[in-house]
């Protein structure tokens, strides 16, 4: 899976380096990358950048255990999660590493943006994080460090 994302951050370097003015254009157009299930249709001009997937509707529905896992889902990564309406945020040393919405996500590294397509869209695999129980330090350990 993460092929796809190493793909098109590959394809946004080489864009880039030719023309640091296509950032906007690659904002507005950018290509579809499919690998399976998983695509990266989406760049966000940022520092890093943040590649992800954009969908034609909402899907993401605001529920308190819906949050509660976004929330889980980004401490398990060592991040700060904020939430600004209907968007979260993950931020490591005040650096946006991902950004939630209700139609996209994108992240900064292909393990963030396979975690969050399969933890909280439920692309790919099933769910490895249980969301209303306790995750010990090992089993976090074990998810985060996967190998």
């Amino acid at each position: 899976m993460s092929e796809v994302f190493r793909k098109a951050y590959n394809y946004v370097k080489n864009e880039l380096s030719s023309n640091a003015v296509k950032k906007m254009l690659l904002s507005l157009e950018f290509p579809e990358f499919r690998e399976g299930e998983y695509v990266v249709n989406l760049f966000i001009d940022s520092n890093p950048l943040l590649l992800g997937r954009r969908f034609e509707s909402k899907i993401l529905e605001l529920s308190p255990q819906n949050i509660r896992h976004i929330i889980r889902v980004g401490t398990l990564h060592g991040c700060t999660v904020h939430r600004v309406g209907e968007e979260f945020y993950y931020l490591r040393d005040d650096t946006t590493v991902a950004i939630i919405g209700r139609d996209y996500y994108a992240a900064s590294e292909p393990e963030l943006f396979e975690e969050i397509s399969r933890e909280i869209y439920g692309i790919g695999s099933r769910r490895m994080i249980e969301v209303d129980k306790p995750v010990g330090w090992l089993k976090a350990f074990k998810i985060v460090f996967k190998s």
